[in-house]
């Protein structure tokens, strides 16, 4: 595997004429256009750029067949060919090999080796010639297909996986027997078996093997269902590794996912990857390990290897495999690390691209909490030779501690471990329980609680300690979806459970409000949580009395905003009547979609005079400030209306000033996901004597809300109240 781009050629157009096929021996040709020329092998001739080379795999055996190189490769792969210890992606070559020799190195228990060249590649017999021909392109398929003399060319497929006897696995079983710890190295061409036994006296005891994929550029002539029993049989620990589509924009000039369809390339790399597994005698119960060579990220890089990534873990996991991930501790496992924890499909197994040197399974890119019961494989050193009974190979370095591949371990895996059981239950004051059990298994120890705007992206949100098999974790806050992850000793995930909608809801936040005394307009901060625009009707009433009514008010799906009403004549006189100018009213609001909220609050009178002074808003991503008109109580001590824009709780912190004086400060306060909260504060004595002093009972104030790097700031007025 490499870290920096592999050196590609761009493909050449091609100026072909057609050859001529006589009898059933061989081939007659035109002479070649200028630029191009005729090669030969067995009478059959194929015609390519003059600056394609041309390897006699007869004369010189070692010659690597790599299709990441423009080349025409004649004859049978060597058994030990020196190849650089990784090569990726495809550019247009072509293999010509007789087919007694493929049938010979495929030995007798397959037709041909087990790894196909999927994607941009194809294989067919010219049985005129008996030559069977291999050929891959990148980008212009038709030009390979004018070298071959052939209209078309039907990109490969993938064969259905053979039955396996007496195979019987489950989804994220990990076989004791699997988990390795020590040295490895992995090779772009699986070595001789002649090479594997000198290598005996090494260090290693695993070994990376490339067994397919869209970008895998090796031919792979020893790699057999037979040569892999015989490796395991002699100790060696296998790490599958398939070489699928990579980032839209990567470092190897690869063939990339194309964003649109990235959880559906993902999918057909998991389901082709067990293929080639399966052909190759590795059940289910063993990882494959896709490898995501290095890119640039954020925009659609990220979103696309991510969305690839889920989708190639949970098309293992379906089919009993385990799921393992190669990349860049800077690209592909920082992206990985940014979704640990959400409730993102994760790899079982990460194998971290890293070469420092360090013969340890530590990154700094990767939190210690992350991947930490045995399932981390570090590449700390890159291409290079090494020799171990006589015999040479270019090899990257690998420190593991996690999971390998075995012929025999699928059988004695464990049985399905059942799901945590949830139910999401919403309350009238803005927190969610939700409720979580699980007898799925020992070594529950901890809880934690995901939530977020789609299923497909949670984050989380809370966590408690186990006590017993059930639990209710209460969330400050409100999200479309949550879901619950059981968790062991060590932090690592036992058990997913679904993920459950929230049923459709409203909120009344605070409670009092407050109300012009000489209009009798008040507001009442309310969320909407129904999944749709919510239109809120609200009715306030003391006892039997009615004192307030109000038509539909819109607020937006997963918003907060203020339900406006005003005191009819009757409210105004019982609101003016109020022991200690405090009136109590109960108030129900209803949307129109039949989700209902009642409150029992304070109505407070305060009185203006004058327009005050300006008022304004900037707003950010994460921190809201709610109206423009915050309340004090005479003795200096207030609240000022913040909203959080996330479904996880925000811890935020404001600051009051006048021009350059300073008036109040808060420590942060937590305002629940998703909703609207009060942070209290006290004024300064200079801040109570400026609004004592302030025109119409209107002090004009700077608001500053932070949270972590997120700051929203307002002019607004502070206004006293009794």
């Amino acid at each position: 595997m490499v870290r920096a781009s592999a050196h590609r050629f761009r493909c050449l157009a091609y100026l072909l004429l057609p050859l001529a096929l006589l009898g059933g021996v061989g081939t007659a040709y035109a002479r070649p256009a200028k630029g191009v020329k005729a090669v030969q092998y067995h009478g059959y001739a194929v015609t390519v750029p003059r600056s394609w080379p041309v390897y006699h795999l007869d004369r010189d055996p070692g010659t690597c067949v790599r299709f990441n190189r423009h080349a025409v490769y004649l004859g049978i792969p060597g058994a030990q060919e020196s190849c650089p210890a990784h090569a990726a992606g495809r550019a247009g070559a072509i293999l010509l090999e007789p087919v007694e020799g493929s049938l010979a190195r495929a030995g007798p228990s397959a037709a041909r080796p087990a790894p196909s060249l999927e994607g941009s590649a194809t294989s067919f017999v010219v049985r005129s010639a008996r030559v069977e021909v291999t050929a891959t392109w990148s980008g212009d398929r038709g030009a390979v297909a004018r070298a071959l003399h052939r209209r078309s060319l039907t990109a490969a497929g993938t064969r259905p996986p053979p039955a396996i006897a007496g195979h019987t696995a489950s989804a994220g079983a990990r076989p004791a027997e699997a988990l390795y710890a020590g040295l490895g190295f992995d090779a772009c061409s699986a070595p001789s078996a002649h090479a594997m036994t000198a290598w005996a006296s090494s260090p290693y005891r695993a070994i990376g093997i490339y067994i397919g994929g869209a970008n895998s550029a090796c031919a792979q002539s020893n790699l057999t269902s037979s040569w892999v029993s015989s490796e395991v049989a002699a100790g060696w620990h296998l790490i599958p590794t398939y070489v699928g589509l990579q980032a839209p924009s990567n470092s190897c000039g690869c063939a990339g996912i194309k964003p649109s369809q990235a959880s559906a390339e993902g999918t057909a790399a998991a389901a082709d990857a067990v293929t080639q597994a399966q052909s190759l005698g590795i059940p289910a119960g063993n990882p494959i390990y896709d490898d995501m060579e290095s890119y640039s990220r954020g925009g659609t890089n990220t979103s696309a290897v991510l969305a690839f990534l889920s989708a190639w873990t949970s098309g293992l996991h379906a089919r009993g495999y385990l799921s393992g991930v190669y990349g860049n501790a800077d690209s592909g496992m920082s992206d990985l690390v940014g979704k640990y924890g959400s409730g993102y499909p994760e790899p079982d197994d990460i194998w971290i691209a890293n070469w420092n040197g360090e013969q340890t399974t530590s990154d700094p890119y990767v939190p210690s909490a992350d991947w930490s019961n045995h399932q981390r494989l570090h590449q700390y050193r890159g291409g290079h030779n090494e020799t171990y009974g006589g015999v040479t190979i270019n090899i990257d370095n690998n420190y593991l501690d996690g999971a390998t591949a075995t012929t025999g371990g699928a059988g004695k895996a464990p049985p399905p471990v059942s799901a945590p059981t949830l139910v999401v239950l919403p309350t009238a004051d803005g927190t969610t329980n939700l409720n979580a059990s699980w007898s799925g298994g020992s070594g529950l120890t901890a809880w934690r609680a995901l939530a977020g705007t789609a299923q497909s992206a949670l984050t989380t949100v809370a966590s408690t300690t186990a006590h017993g098999s059930q639990t209710t974790i209460t969330v400050r806050g409100e999200a479309p979806y949550f879901a619950v992850q059981a968790l062991g000793s060590s932090g690592q995930v036992l058990a997913d459970s679904s993920t459950i909608a929230t049923r459709p809801n409203i909120v009344l936040f605070g409670r009092s409000a407050f109300v012009n005394e000489a209009t009798g307009v008040g507001g009442i901060p309310a969320g909407c949580y129904t999944g749709t625009t919510c239109h809120v009707a609200t009715t306030i009433s003391v006892g039997r009395t009615t004192i307030a009514t109000t038509g539909p008010e819109s607020i937006q799906p997963t918003g907060t905003g203020i339900l406006y009403f005003k005191l009819a004549p009757q409210g105004r006189i019982l609101l003016r009547r109020a022991r200690r100018a405090r009136l109590p009213v109960e108030v129900r609001s209803r949307d129109l979609g039949g989700s209902v909220a009642t409150a029992n609050i304070m109505l407070i009178p305060f009185s203006t005079s004058g327009r005050g002074p300006l008022r304004t808003v900037e707003q950010s991503t994460l921190v809201r400030a709610v109206g423009v008109t915050d309340f004090v109580f005479a003795h200096g001590s207030g609240g000022i209306l913040a909203g959080c824009a996330s479904v996880a709780a925000c811890p935020i912190a404001a600051t009051l000033s006048v021009g350059r004086v300073t008036i109040a400060t808060t420590r942060p306060e937590l305002v629940g996901g998703n909703e609207l909260g009060y942070l209290f504060f006290s004024l300064t004595a200079e801040g109570r004597a400026m609004l004592e002093r302030a025109p119409g009972n209107q002090l004009g104030a700077s608001l500053t809300l932070s949270s972590g790097g997120s700051t929203a700031t307002a002019r607004i007025a502070l206004v006293q109240f009794s």
